[in-house]
């Protein structure tokens, strides 16, 4: 019998990197884990007053957030150096941010992480999270695998943001598990978990379902304004024949809810009761609203179909 060898994962050792190098990579694999409007990376100009990294993305709600990233490279993080991080954090903004992700190197204790977590929350800061140095790599080996292995294998990231931000967006996912993950991002998002009745913009649900179409057929997902967002692999690319063809009826699907929904628009099935045309509050005829519903499902389900095939976790539905 021939002998079988299997590929031993070390673990990262984070603190043989400098504290310039660790923030590089958090930047770099913050752009492979959500859809940002913006994030901007702090800490290369000195003066961050505890906030490395800043990220704006749409909320449950479609309403744009703020996520605050505060990266500690250090070998013992201690309650103190998280606390103190965190009252910078809050006191350099006009408003608490939404969350509060502070990213280590290092180990931490569970006691460290709830008084770091208590006392975010008492200053207004309602969502926080402490990566421990084990819990960023495995956000990393399955967010943003090629960012890591590039990294660690000797090439070295762009000290600029932009460049970093570019070369990340071009970046090849490493294998199909890290394609499936991107694919799956652009699901996770208000446009396919709001109830439909629940929506509060029908030109963003609309521009949504579009963008998700073309991001699909093309591998380039754009925002509502037109500027990118990330790259993906488009569904026709993948090698899996259940995959592609999973992904290649959620096209289908996802054309005939566009199509549904504008036809309710033009008979009057769907009405704006705002004073602006985008306004929040509008009506929909109940036997529309189930048949846009039972669209959309089928579109998620045929998408965790291929997220199952991709060892991917799946979608709520």
């Amino acid at each position: 019998m021939p002998l079988r060898f299997q590929k031993k994962v070390f673990p990262i050792h984070f603190l043989n990197l400098s504290g310039d190098e660790f923030e590089r990579l958090v930047f770099a694999s913050l752009f492979r884990m959500h859809a940002w409007h913006t994030l901007d990376w702090f800490g290369q100009t000195g003066g961050d007053d505890g906030k490395d990294i800043i990220g704006v993305r749409d909320n449950w709600y479609g309403d744009p957030e703020t996520v605050v990233f505060a990266c500690a490279n250090w070998k013992a993080f201690t309650s103190t150096k998280g606390i103190s991080d965190i009252d910078k954090i809050v006191a350099s903004l006009a408003h608490p941010p939404a969350e509060i992700v502070i990213v280590v190197g290092s180990n931490v204790s569970a006691e460290t992480k709830e008084k770091c977590i208590a006392h975010a929350k008492s200053k207004g800061v309602d969502a926080v999270q402490i990566w421990a140095g084990t819990e960023f790599e495995e956000q990393m080996r399955f967010h943003a695998d090629s960012v890591l292995r590039r990294f660690f294998e000797g090439e070295e990231l762009p000290r600029e943001s932009g460049a970093i931000r570019e070369l990340v967006a071009e970046l090849d996912p490493s294998d199909d598990k890290e394609a499936g993950a991107l694919v799956a991002r652009l699901f996770i998002r208000p446009a396919f978990m709001t109830p439909i009745w629940g929506e509060s913009s029908l030109p963003a649900f609309s521009q949504a379902i579009g963008d998700t179409i073309n991001a699909l057929n093309t591998g380039i997902w754009r925002d509502r304004e037109g500027a990118l967002i990330s790259r993906i692999c488009p569904g026709h690319l993948f090698s899996n024949a259940t995959v592609k063809n999973s992904l290649s009826k959620t096209v289908k699907a996802l054309i005939q809810l566009r199509m549904d929904f504008d036809t309710g628009l033009q008979q009057g099935l769907i009405r704006s009761l705002s004073s602006e045309p985008d306004g929040p509050y509008f009506q929909i005829e109940p036997v529309l609203s189930r048949k846009l519903e039972s669209t959309r499902q089928k579109a998620l389900k045929l998408v965790n179909s291929a997220l199952r095939e991709l060892g991917v976790p799946l979608l709520d539905v």
